[in-house]
């Protein structure tokens, strides 16, 4: 069965298509986990900064690509999706903050 581009916006009008949700944002928050604990407990060694680094570009790739289904698909209009994408992206840029100023 072809899904033809007025299908596609027929279902996102009346809300049963799949746009960017909660599961979008859930990756990059779980990859920022382990430079939350990174964080909280070790020292600053380089050896640890770099594996905070390399955890929260993972972060930014998975963002980037949340950004993407975003785009293809379109935003969900549910107040939670918003709220998953404001604390990804919140705390991302906290973490980058911490570690620029590491």
């Amino acid at each position: 069965m072809t899904d033809t581009t007025s299908d596609r916006h027929e279902r996102t009008r009346t809300g049963t298509g799949t746009g960017a949700g909660e599961a979008t944002w859930t990756l990059p928050l779980l990859s920022l986990a382990p430079v939350a604990a990174i964080r909280q407990f070790t020292g600053h060694s380089p050896t640890w900064l770099a594996l905070a680094w390399a955890f929260c570009a993972l972060s930014a790739v998975l963002l980037a690509a949340g950004w993407v289904t975003t785009i293809r698909r379109g935003p969900r209009r549910s107040p939670r999706a918003w709220v998953w994408c404001v604390l990804a992206h919140a705390i991302f840029a906290v973490q980058v903050i911490w570690l620029l100023q590491s």
